[in-house]
């Protein structure tokens, strides 16, 4: 114990968070990506169809972007360092289940598991890091910690293959739990200890409650909408839920901060409801204008993740493994842009650095729209590096600055909602994105065929067609997330950090002041 007492003292500790909490969060990025490849196997394994199998899938991102934002609030209740390492424990024992499952609901089971996991770790990690290092410097830690999720998310699909082949489907899982047993000892010995002592909450069950239903039934409604039919019976009850679930949510959020009067073994004692999501947060014109712009660039980034492997595969003819190799350049590029973007927003207003990504992203998208069958891969590649710059260049500023904008009892709620914004965003964006090329890719296609042009022909054109269409759209959303970023307003200030330079050690401006029970 005086070992690690004396790591979490010295000038290191900043530096042991932020490997820590980069190598949870390494882990649970690469969780997606690597088994998706295997989804072919498993549907094989289990002998369902596709439409089924897919939920090995929506299942962990439900449990896991649904709960993101309501554990986010709890780390910043009970202690961050507490829901963050319980985080490596769920996670690990859904690895362990997964592969031992012999069943599909008991799969399914297993990676609702993981995807509780992965929220309790993704929305206490920016709160960790950022509590660990000064405010000075806390563009440059989000900035590294971002490189952690371009090492994930670049290395999932070939690791997965490579595991895949040489053990099976079950390997995917079972190799990665001692990794998060490792990950958990780390925490323990490096992570101080942040829970508040002598504060009496009451965590806010319905509010949690309406928050997972309007997500789950956001999601559901985004991922089968463009399958069923907007329509159908099933997608409307969906979206009813959604706004029903959305309405009672905010209700609760409203009344949620007040102090409870509870007795306890004859005692009476005051406690104060957490809410799930502080809604007084958005009051901050910086708070709310940063999440925004981060909406707005998801957006345009899940269109690049639903509509690339569509143009590469089928309207360039590239195989697999060709489109794979130049899918690679988002991610790999995040490993060099994002920690320089980061120091550059330590050193410079964040909001410049922000804007600047977003103003590169859009003039790579507007170069994407250009982009057709004759184009030479190299200028396509350099696009597509141009486009994961911006998302870097941007990521890491904005972050910062919605972490800047929240006093350090919310650092946790900050966290979650980054994660919450991008998960729903993206999926909004691939929805809208999916929904869009369909329609123009089927109307240009019957098109070209009745004007005389063979399938041959008129498949790979018609892709082109609705793959520059739609970016012509993301266009417009990104052209909105520059201006709304631009004019977010200025940084708070880094000498309002306390003692130690922390971050958020006093209220930042324009964030909600604490209060306390009565």
């Amino acid at each position: 114990m005086a070992f690690a007492q004396r790591i979490r003292s010295g000038s290191r500790y900043k530096w042991l968070v932020l490997v820590t909490v980069g190598l949870g969060i390494l882990t649970s990025t690469v969780d997606g990506s690597i088994t998706n490849i295997a989804l072919p196997e498993l549907g094989r394994v289990f002998g369902v169809d596709p439409s089924i199998i897919l939920w090995v899938s929506v299942a962990y991102l439900l449990a896991s972007i649904g709960l993101m934002l309501t554990l986010g609030s709890l780390g910043d209740a009970i202690g961050r360092k507490q829901v963050f390492l319980t985080g490596f424990l769920v996670f690990g024992i859904g690895l362990i289940i997964t592969p031992l499952s012999t069943t599909l609901p008991m799969l399914l089971f297993g990676r609702v598991v993981q995807g509780i996991g992965q929220a309790m770790i993704i929305a206490n990690g920016n709160a960790l890091v950022v509590s660990a290092f000064p405010a000075t410097e806390r563009g440059r830690a989000l900035g590294m910690e971002n490189a952690f999720v371009g090492v994930g998310l670049a290395s999932g699909p070939p690791l997965g293959g490579f595991l895949l082949d040489l053990w099976g489907w079950q390997s995917l899982f079972y190799t990665r739990a001692p990794f998060m047993a490792v990950f958990f000892v780390m925490g323990l010995l490096f992570l101080q200890n942040d829970r508040q002592e002598g504060r009496h909450m009451r965590f806010d069950f319905f509010g949690a409650l309406a928050l997972f239903g309007f997500i789950s039934a956001f999601l559901l409604l985004l991922n089968r909408g463009p399958r069923l039919g907007w329509t159908e019976p099933l997608i409307i009850g969906l979206g009813t839920i959604a706004v029903l679930s959305l309405i009672g949510f905010l209700y609760v959020e409203s009344r949620s901060r007040m102090p409870v009067l509870e007795i306890h073994r004859g005692a009476r004692m005051l406690r104060e409801r957490m809410p799930v999501l502080e809604l007084s947060l958005f009051r901050s014109r910086l708070f709310s204008t940063a999440n925004a712009a981060n909406a707005l660039q998801f957006i345009s980034q899940g269109a690049i993740i639903i509509l690339l492997p569509f143009f590469l595969l089928d309207g360039r003819g590239f195989t697999a493994s060709q489109a794979g190799l130049i899918l690679i350049t988002l991610p790999v590029v995040r490993l060099v842009i994002a920690p320089v973007a980061g120091w550059a927003a330590d050193k410079v207003s964040s909001r410049i650095v922000a804007t600047a990504g977003l103003i590169v992203m859009t003039g790579a998208y507007m170069g994407l729209r250009g982009v057709g069958i004759d184009t030479p891969v190299a200028i396509l590649i350099t696009l597509l590096l141009a486009e994961g710059a911006g998302s870097s260049i941007f990521g890491p500023g904005n972050n910062s600055a919605i972490m800047g904008a929240v006093p350090q009892s919310h650092l946790g709620t900050a966290s979650g909602m980054i994660g919450t914004v991008r998960q729903i965003s993206q999926a909004t964006g691939i929805a809208v994105a999916g929904t869009l090329y369909a329609v123009i890719q089927g109307n240009e296609e019957s098109r070209l065929l009745a004007s005389g042009v063979s399938t041959a022909e008129a498949l790979p054109q018609s892709i082109t067609t609705g793959f520059q269409d739609v970016l012509t759209v993301m266009v417009v959303t990104l052209v909105a997330a520059v201006i709304v970023s631009a004019l977010r307003g200025p940084d708070p200030p880094q000498s309002a950090a306390g003692p130690r330079g922390r971050a958020g050690a006093t209220e930042p401006q324009g964030a909600v002041p604490r209060q306390t029970a009565g």
